[in-house]
């Protein structure tokens, strides 16, 4: 497996591809907002890391620091965005946090961004990639005003897929937490491989988050 990436990029919501890789043999594994230390597959427990030790060694947004990884390797089923019922419009375009009235950009709660259980620094980092080709969109903007769950799809119009760059599989893309982009319906019933990496800048956690034994964040 090769990895190859570059260690910084200047405007954290531009959604350039950052990085690209090869993703391992599907087995259905799923961690959730897990604690470990960017670029130290040693800091993620076995269960996790197997085949994936390439990855997280070199894609990182500061290495050496407390990241928060999510690998989900699932079916996603024909006809249907991966983001499923928490899309609220015919589109699920949303932004990864949540915006309150008081402006604090959170996740968690009774809905995803409906409470302070988790906050999120504004400038807070977040690295995408899947196994599928095209079945992600990401504009090159900054949707201040989203939603409290983050979910825009209502601001559709604002966001045409000629705009768009349509990710591919094996592409690593940066975006930030108020970044658009929309899970796309596949063609037919597939495996799907998701990689995310959120860096610093996550405060508290929720119940459903993956614990790291080999970590206490």
């Amino acid at each position: 497996m090769k990895t190859t990436t570059s260690k910084r990029v200047a405007d954290r919501s531009a959604p350039s591809c950052y990085a690209l890789v090869q993703f391992p043999q599907f087995t259905g594994i799923r961690c959730l907002m897990m604690p470990y230390i960017q670029g130290r597959p040693e800091t993620v427990p076995e269960q996790f890391r197997a085949g994936y030790e390439e990855i997280i060694e070199g894609i990182t947004i500061e290495a050496g620091e407390l990241g928060f990884l999510t690998i989900d390797e699932s079916v996603a089923m024909a006809g249907k965005p991966h983001r499923g019922s928490r899309a609220k419009s015919d589109r699920a375009i949303h932004t990864e946090a949540g915006r309150h009235p008081d402006g604090v950009y959170a996740w968690g709660g009774g809905g995803w961004g409906s409470s302070h259980r988790v906050t999120l620094d504004g400038r807070t980092g977040v690295l995408l990639a899947n196994s599928l080709d095209d079945s992600c969109a990401i504009w090159n903007a900054t949707h201040e005003d989203t939603s409290i769950d983050g979910d825009i799809g209502h601001e559709s119009n604002r966001y045409p897929y000629t705009d768009a760059t349509m990710m591919r599989a094996g592409e690593v893309h940066r975006i930030g937490i108020l970044t658009p982009h929309e899970s796309l319906p596949v063609r037919n019933d597939t495996q799907r491989q998701f990689l995310r990496i959120v860096g610093r800048g996550v405060h508290g956690r929720e119940s459903h988050f993956t614990e790291n034994p080999l970590l206490v964040a």
